[in-house]
């Protein structure tokens, strides 16, 4: 069916991680419990981003986003400054269909550059809104697309050259839901804000004054300690429905989650980052690493009380569990969001379809294979430079990208602009993996390597790049990234790329 349109909380650390402090930031050790600053007191009823459905003229359909700054409530004693879309805390969810010319608006009403990257989306690099499409202060950058993508949950958030991370943790991030006539047909909780509910999980830290702190902390950037959903801490949502869909995001910039119910009751997980699976498949637990979407229906009976949480990796992701590695955080527990199941006369809830969609996989027999390695700040020893070319694709075919984690004891993960993948395969790590689907962003625990099988949009540009880096945005900013051209056989990359912006400066 299609989108209908309306408008007690305890963190700690699991067992075995030791207690530091790094950049005056206390860790909190096993043998203790805390509750983060903005939980623990009477929980705030989830916010619900306004859905934005543009305004549309047949199959053609425009947005307007500015860019914004404010104070918000993002704890409940407080205000804190932020950033925003529409707002001056995240952004609308914006609504589009398969097939419909896109047009956006976007205006800079911040004091500083940036940018914003429709992630997920295959549409030209001019309009991917990357590191060489920046918007300064008090102008406007107005791309346009067809959405090729088939049905999935996608998002937008900044891709400012070195400064992603803290643009997205101030707040400038926003979900993105395409629909076609596939999805529509499904019998799939699709009331937005009723049993279609998006959950945009981020992390932060803040001062004494309620203030966001911004100190990067020494490998693990801005990463945070008190967990929010919809922008907000100690969230509850009072269904009204048996079942609903969870749209999830992971928005942070550092952190990896590991989802799982309070009680471990069972889920269904219906899409990944790329769209829709072939069937539902029952799971317990979710990991979710950061710029990774998964959707899942849950039942609830009348008025039970459930949470949705992170639990900690039971093989901590891969990573050491020592005084040498820096604190990841994969061993950490926390609530998420609360939940209260509907009244009693709720309506039962109908069985979700056997059949999703038609499973359909790439030949890959004869395709290209490129090798990526990546290791602390770099991807093949190289940090990202904005006048040159990694890897020239000129063709319209499939390729085989096979990337490795090339660290002992730092997780990574990978994403491709402009594309989907599905995982073939993954090695050199005893790490319980989930990645059904398609997808854009895989995670990789220490020592990993993936083979994906990769699908481009074919929009062959030799001036406009497209981007490959590590969803960790500290690892990003700090150079972990490359860039990719795709042109028309026989060509070569334009001299001067997009916007003529110089290499990167550490």
């Amino acid at each position: 069916m299609g989108m209908t349109s309306i408008n007690r909380r305890t963190f700690f650390k699991g067992a075995g991680v030791v207690a530091a402090t790094v950049a005056g930031v206390s860790l909190v050790s096993a043998c203790s419990t805390n509750t983060p600053r903005g939980y623990g007191g009477e929980p705030r009823a989830l916010p619900i981003p306004p859905l934005d459905q543009g305004t549309r003229t047949g199959s053609s359909v425009s947005f307007s986003l500015e860019a914004q700054s404010g104070d918000s409530q993002i704890l409940p004693d407080t205000t804190t400054h932020t950033w925003g879309f529409n707002g001056v805390h995240l952004g609308p969810t914006l609504l589009m269909r398969t097939g419909d010319t896109v047009h956006v608006d976007i205006t800079n009403s911040l004091d500083e550059l940036t940018t914003v990257h429709w992630h997920g989306m295959k549409l030209p690099a001019v309009a991917d809104g990357g590191p060489h499409s920046p918007i300064e202060p008090g102008s406007t950058w107005s791309p346009t697309w067809t959405v090729a993508n088939d049905a999935a949950t996608l998002w937008y958030h900044p891709h400012t050259h070195g400064l992603t991370g803290l643009h997205a943790y101030r707040g400038l991030a926003g979900m993105i839901i395409v629909e076609d006539d596939a999805s529509d047909a499904l019998d799939l909780p699709s009331s937005y804000g009723v049993d279609d509910i998006p959950l945009v999980l981020m992390d932060h830290r803040f001062l004494d004054d309620g203030s966001l702190d911004e100190e990067d902390l020494p490998d693990l950037g801005l990463m945070g300690d008190t967990p929010t959903v919809n922008g907000i801490t100690n969230a509850h949502f009072n269904a009204t429905t048996r079942q609903v869909r969870f749209r999830i995001l992971d928005g942070s910039t550092m952190r990896f989650y590991n989802l799982a119910f309070s009680d471990e009751r069972p889920f269904y997980v219906v899409a990944s980052d790329s769209g829709l699976l072939p069937e539902p498949i029952e799971r317990t637990t979710l990991a979710i690493g950061p710029g990774e979407r998964w959707e899942i229906v849950v039942d609830l009976e009348p008025e039970e009380d459930v949470t949705l949480r992170s639990v900690g990796f039971s093989d901590n992701y891969g990573v050491p569990d020592d005084e040498y590695t820096p604190n990841f955080g994969m061993s950490d527990t926390f609530d998420l969001l609360t939940i209260t199941g509907p009244a009693d006369d709720a309506p039962t809830a109908p069985a979700l379809p056997g059949t999703l969609i038609k499973a359909v996989d790439l030949d890959v027999i004869d395709a290209q294979e490129r090798t990526f390695v990546l290791n602390t700040f770099s991807i093949n020893d190289k940090e990202m430079d904005m006048q040159r070319v990694d890897v020239l694709i000129d063709h319209d075919q499939p390729e085989v990208w096979i990337v490795t984690n090339d660290n002992s004891d730092w997780p990574h993960n990978f994403h491709i602009h402009d594309a989907r993948f599905k995982v073939l395969s993954v090695d050199g790590t005893d790490v319980e993996l989930f990645n059904e689907g398609w997808k854009d962003t895989v995670g990789l625990p220490p020592g990993a390597t993936a083979r994906l099988a990769v699908q481009f949009g074919y929009y062959p540009d030799p001036t406009w790049p497209y981007m490959f880096h590590c969803h960790m945005l500290y690892h990003e900013d700090q150079g972990m990234m490359g860039q990719f051209v795709i042109v028309e056989p026989g060509h070569r990359a334009a001299e001067v790329l997009g916007s003529g912006a110089g290499e990167h400066q550490h």
